[in-house]
């Protein structure tokens, strides 16, 4: 019999394999999510690090912005009566340095105190000897303060701690001993002033830049801690100066080249450069007069059209001004006085747009539709308004920005400025009378005067054709007056960043 055979069982070395491969790449398996999950907890440690540190940054540029905005004196909870003070000082000595304060609920924030940190915390300002070259703090009543406004408050609140507002000087070191804002690279701890192009530092003998150059402004140095919960800490510092507003040479402003100029047969129509300089205090704190052009042109073919019109030259005693400028008729090129503000050169449509944006930002929620504002403003209350639109002008004391056409009807008084840039257009109807004191100015944005193409912004063109025309008789009184337009325009404007940086705390 034949026995059937039975495969060979293999009992060798290699029995139990598959159990050990699977259980090593299970052992693997978990490794690699192991290693993931860490992974995936250190980018999220790490976003939320960073998250917390860029919640910090950019709470320290909120408190700056509203300490920058606060600055002017149209602001919620404007500082400018603790600016007034500071101005006349500076830092290191009485009333030198503004600090406001945002502090929370159970907190406690006093910066002047610059000694250690401790329990509870009140979060020193151990930054501002190295700004003065001082050690511990300055001494006596060095500084006054106040605090964060809730028009600029946030829910939830912002982490900035707070703000230190103080007068730049030529001396900032860092804890290296690297100079941070020196001008020249010295530590003289001289005051420094912005001349419309760059910083520059004035002998300290001088109580304020203004009082060294009419054209010079103070520079204000704004630095801010903030800390967030997380314990996040980031300290940044803002330059700013005043914006400088550019110059408005004269009662009546052409802004643009081939002007048209259709103004009445009437010897009761005057323009005066000669400055009255009288404002609402009858010229009390009004400074020397600065006597300007009656019409300002565009350039030196434009003041030629201009002196050559018919009606001018019957009535050529109607232009007047007095020295450095022609008696009759005073129509002088003033391109140069137009173009010498560098950020708001007004002989470009790019200066223009800077300009009108200067205005609408300053003129807050008085900005209109075509129509009448709600408030032209007093003498003792002057207000800005911008109207998108054309405009019938009444009576009023402020700056009046029109972007359309701007008709004067009737007995209209205007103290101060109007600014007719858009259209470029100004409508005089017959009968009644008018009187402006201050300046008006005139600038067209389009290419010509059927409006309907703008020029394009980017390549500084100049400005179109500007019109001012009257229709029938009527008469009106332009003059100037360089106290109404100071006091117009006074410190209504934001301030102009210089530079930024972020500080090592």
């Amino acid at each position: 019999m034949i026995l059937a055979s039975r495969g060979n069982k293999q009992d060798g070395p290699e029995r139990g394999m598959a159990l050990g491969v699977a259980i090593l790449v299970l052992l693997v398996i978990t490794s690699v999510v192991a290693v993931m999950i860490s992974m995936s907890s250190t980018e999220t440690s790490i976003s939320g690090n960073f998250r917390d540190e860029q919640a910090a940054f950019f709470g320290g540029r909120g408190g700056l912005e509203e300490s920058r905005d606060r600055l002017r004196s149209g602001a919620s909870g404007t500082m400018t009566a603790n600016i007034t003070l500071m101005n006349n000082a500076l830092p290191g000595a009485t009333n030198g340095v503004l600090y406001i304060t945002n502090a929370q609920a159970g907190e406690t924030v006093t910066p002047w105190n610059t000694a250690a940190e401790t329990t509870p915390r009140h979060y020193p300002d151990d930054e501002i000897c190295k700004e003065l070259g001082c050690v511990g703090a300055p001494a006596g009543s060095w500084y006054i303060s106040t605090t964060a406004n809730n028009a600029y408050a946030t829910t939830p609140p912002l982490p900035w701690k707070w703000v230190r507002i103080m007068a730049k000087l030529n001396r900032s070191v860092t804890a290296t001993g690297s100079l941070v804002t020196s001008v020249n690279g010295a530590q003289d701890g001289l005051r420094v002033c912005w001349n419309g192009t760059n910083e520059v530092t004035i002998p300290n003998t001088f109580a304020s830049c203004g009082a060294f150059s009419s054209i010079y402004k103070p520079v204000y140095e704004l630095t801010a801690l903030a800390e967030t919960a997380g314990g996040s800490r980031r300290m940044t510092q803002y330059e700013v100066t005043p914006d400088s507003f550019p110059p408005m040479p004269g009662p009546m402003i052409f802004d643009g080249s081939n002007p048209s100029f259709s103004p009445p047969n009437s010897a009761a129509f005057t323009v005066s450069g000669a400055d009255a300089a009288q404002g609402p205090t009858a010229g009390v704190g009004c400074g020397a007069p600065i006597n300007q052009p009656a019409i300002g042109a565009f350039s030196n073919a434009d003041q030629t059209s201009l002196t050559n019109n018919g009606t001018v030259q019957k009535r050529s005693g109607s232009y007047s001004s007095a020295a450095p400028y022609a008696t009759t008729p005073a129509i002088t090129n003033v391109s140069s006085s137009l173009s010498s503000n560098p950020k708001v050169n007004l002989t470009t449509v790019d200066g223009l747009t800077n300009l009108t944006n200067m205005v609408i930002a300053a003129a807050g929620p008085n900005v209109f539709p075509p129509g009448s504002p709600t408030n032209m403003g007093t003498p003792a209350a002057p207000v800005i308004n911008v109207v998108n639109g054309d405009f019938t002008a009444v009576s009023g004391t402020g700056i009046l920005l029109v972007t359309g056409t701007l008709t004067f009807s009737g007995n209209p008084s205007w103290n101060g400025l109007i600014l007719v840039i858009g259209k470029g257009n100004v409508v005089k109807n017959g009968g009644g009378n008018g009187v402006l004191d201050g300046s008006l100015f005139v600038a067209n944005m389009y290419t010509d005067t059927n409006y309907t193409t703008p020029i394009a912004l980017g390549a500084n063109n100049p400005p179109g054709p500007p019109s001012i025309n009257w229709n029938g008789g009527g008469t009106m009184a332009f003059q100037y007056d360089s106290c109404w337009v100071n006091l117009v325009i006074g410190n209504n404007f934001p301030l102009t960043l210089v530079s930024m940086r972020e500080l090592i705390y």
